[in-house]
């Protein structure tokens, strides 16, 4: 279960900067992006950049763990409420859900 968890954190970790960078690479293709897309765009690229900041300010003090620990801890409320086999199924579709947001949003965005 510690695993999963901990899985689950460092793609969280790998999703937020991937979306960072993602965004930062469709701001060099503007071509048919409208100013509303753009604004939108920018305004995922700040939530991303927060993120990351984050991220890079939990590493640099060590702090790493906290994240995981809370996690930890929901995980385990979850499985208290559901039971260890559905907390992981739902556990394992937000993650999907985290992932999928993180990378499509910035493209649908560049579509407006």
């Amino acid at each position: 279960m510690k695993d999963f968890v901990r899985f689950g954190v460092i793609l969280h970790h790998i999703a937020t900067v991937a979306g960072w960078v993602f965004c930062l690479v469709l701001f060099a293709y503007p071509q048919e992006r409208s100013l509303v897309g753009t604004a939108l765009l920018v305004a995922w690229a700040f939530l991303q950049t927060i993120g990351t900041l984050e991220l890079i300010g939990r590493w640099l003090l060590g702090r790493l763990d906290e994240k995981e620990e809370r996690m930890q801890r929901s995980f385990a409320r979850l499985g208290e409420h559901l039971g260890e086999s559905k907390a992981k199924g739902i556990f394992a579709a937000e993650m999907v859900a985290m992932v999928a947001l993180k990378l499509a949003l910035p493209v649908g965005l560049n579509q407006i």
